[in-house]
């Protein structure tokens, strides 16, 4: 072959060939089985934001421990739609051994404390329902939600589900929320 582009369609082939064959191993490594997690939250806060949505926020503990936000959209008949994200984040002792020093001008000064940021999920809430009560969210039933994407330890999260099921919104001392994300 003496023409430089009749070499074109042979190059062509030889790297279909070769992106068919790695391709599959590249994707069976990269689809891991979904696992589910569940975490606890409370101390929920709710406000209106400027656009009409209400914001509820929770902290929460168990396998993602952390910051929920649902940004809430409710229909006249109690149906729920809107956005969510949970910072996964949490404060953990910097020395878990150390021991306290009470001659020290700060007695648990060595102990200290370190900030752990996992990363976020975020993504879309496509159904669920809300209890109201004189404006406000008191409750959450059967929230469905959408993993759209994650970052830092989650980034390669592009999908999942989850549900959020809560109580006592408007009270922030027994407010409970349990939510399970699958991803």
């Amino acid at each position: 072959m003496k023409n430089p582009l009749a070499w074109a369609p042979v190059c062509a082939l030889g790297l279909a060939a070769v992106l068919t064959i790695a391709s599959p191993a590249v994707v069976a490594f990269a689809q891991a089985a979904p696992v589910t997690y569940n975490s606890t939250s409370g101390l929920a806060t709710q406000y209106v934001d400027s656009q009409g949505h209400t914001v509820i926020v929770l902290q929460g503990i168990g396998d993602l421990p952390g910051v929920l936000t649902l940004v809430l959209t409710v229909a006249s008949d109690g149906t729920v739609s809107g956005e969510w994200a949970m910072n996964v984040s949490y404060s953990a002792p910097l020395h878990p051994d150390a021991q306290p020093d009470p001659t020290a001008t700060d007695a648990d000064g060595a102990q200290g404390d370190q900030l752990i940021q996992k990363g976020m999920l975020k993504g879309k809430i496509v159904n669920g329902s809300a209890t109201m009560a004189n404006g406000q969210i008191t409750a959450l039933t059967s929230l469905q939600l959408n993993i759209v994407a994650g970052s830092i330890q989650f980034a390669g999260v592009t999908t999942g589900s989850g549900a959020v099921n809560a109580t006592h919104l408007d009270d922030r001392t027994t407010s409970t929320a349990y939510v399970s994300l699958t991803f």
